[in-house]
């Protein structure tokens, strides 16, 4: 599925292509990433770097995106069944992906006639507990997610963001 880009003050938020297959392979493999995300097998092959392309392509996933800043690949952001990312280890703590989410958020709400739009994320996360909170998202309660990774039940909280909550923290 073809997204446009988007452009911040340091990112710049493209399509996947082919490209970008070595770059999955070596970020989705590490496990510093992938305990984090509920469908992402550990180790990562490349197989499923290329099925992860081919999804994509399919428009399975969604709108979704990959984050570069100075030309780097460092991440990925999809609005397909709700909002999921992940960002490369280096980059943690900078706010790159609050700042990444904000411009998908705004496309998302501009684009789609959805009212709001759900996302997750495992207990311990709590870098990815304070993205979601500062873009508005409110908790909605307990789930129990199964992690392909770490081949076990993993407690998660679900938040939700209205496109009303979303209007009135960016209006």
């Amino acid at each position: 599925m073809t997204v446009p880009i988007l452009r911040t003050q340091r990112l710049v938020l493209r399509a996947l292509t082919s490209k970008d297959l070595e770059d999955v392979l070596r970020y989705a493999g590490d496990y510093e990433i992938s305990q984090w995300l509920v469908v992402v097998p550990h180790p990562y092959t490349w197989s499923d770097a290329e099925t992860f392309l081919q999804m994509d392509l399919a428009g399975e996933l969604g709108n979704l995106w990959v984050i570069t800043k100075d030309d780097a690949f460092i991440g990925v952001v999809s609005t397909g069944k709700g909002l999921g990312y992940w960002l490369v280890p280096s980059c943690w703590g900078q706010g790159i992906m609050t700042e990444a989410v904000h411009s998908v958020l705004s496309f998302h709400f501009s684009d789609s006639e959805e009212t709001e739009i759900n996302s997750s994320y495992f207990v311990g996360n709590h870098g990815s507990r304070r993205v979601l909170e500062k873009l508005g998202f409110v908790d909605v309660g307990a789930k129990v997610q199964f992690s392909v990774s770490r081949g076990a039940n993993v407690d998660s909280r679900v938040v939700k963001l209205s496109r009303a909550r979303w209007g009135q923290m960016n209006g």
